[in-house]
């Protein structure tokens, strides 16, 4: 994890100095679009347009690898922009943030702590991002309410239903509650994927054009 100055809060290691976002910001909604088809076809599926999964063929081990493919590199991409968004922000000036760059990406793997730590470091990068010199009275957009609800519910809720299905129903109406939630969690994804592309979409838009004024003499 970077250093930081403490009195600008810049980051003053090996990576100081403000990176330019746009091609990692362009790849990251490139795989969340591929994910949103991905979501698409799955909903299809287990609504029963579709048999993927019906036993083990090679167009279902191929379907598994590109769903498996999609979701880890668009995660991948999306915790590195995360990264670099958090340090941009930084770089353009923004004093006293609570969050590293480092921990702005590490919250999501430390257990309790991933139900609200992201959201907060998030809403410290849209303020940052939005005005550098006082973020901290800067109102965060409805976008990231948003995107942590839809992101919440089908991480968390919707394994819940299954889990508490799975103790309490015989398995016939387990499989019932299993595909009911793979359905919603799948249509869920769709809304998710674009108002975090929307996210990513402005946030590097308003990073870079702070950083060309800044750069201008």
């Amino acid at each position: 994890m970077d250093d930081a100055n403490p009195a600008t809060g810049e980051a003053t290691g090996p990576d100081a100095g403000f990176q330019d976002p746009t091609s990692l910001a362009k790849w990251t909604k490139v795989f969340l679009y591929a994910g949103i088809a991905v979501a698409i076809v799955s909903a299809w599926e287990v609504a029963g347009g579709l048999e993927l999964y019906g036993g083990v063929t090679a167009l279902s081990i191929l379907w598994s690898l590109v769903v498996i493919a999609i979701g880890l590199t668009t995660a991948i991409l999306v915790l590195m922009w995360i990264y670099r968004a958090n340090h941009n922000a930084r770089q353009l000036g923004a004093a006293d943030m609570r969050f590293t760059p480092g921990w702005a990406v590490g919250w999501y793997f430390i257990p309790i702590a991933w139900f609200w730590k992201p959201y907060q470091a998030m809403t410290e990068i849209w303020r940052a991002s939005v005005n550098p010199s006082d973020w901290g009275a800067t109102p965060v957009s409805p976008l990231l309410r948003w995107w942590w609800g839809l992101w919440i519910v089908p991480s968390w809720g919707l394994d819940g239903v299954d889990l508490v299905a799975s103790f309490r129903l015989d398995e016939a109406g387990f499989e019932t509650v299993d595909a009911a939630t793979n359905l919603v969690e799948n249509l869920l994804d769709i809304p998710l994927a674009f108002v975090l592309v929307a996210i990513i979409t402005a946030v590097t838009q308003l990073q870079t054009a702070h950083h060309r004024r800044q750069s201008e003499p």
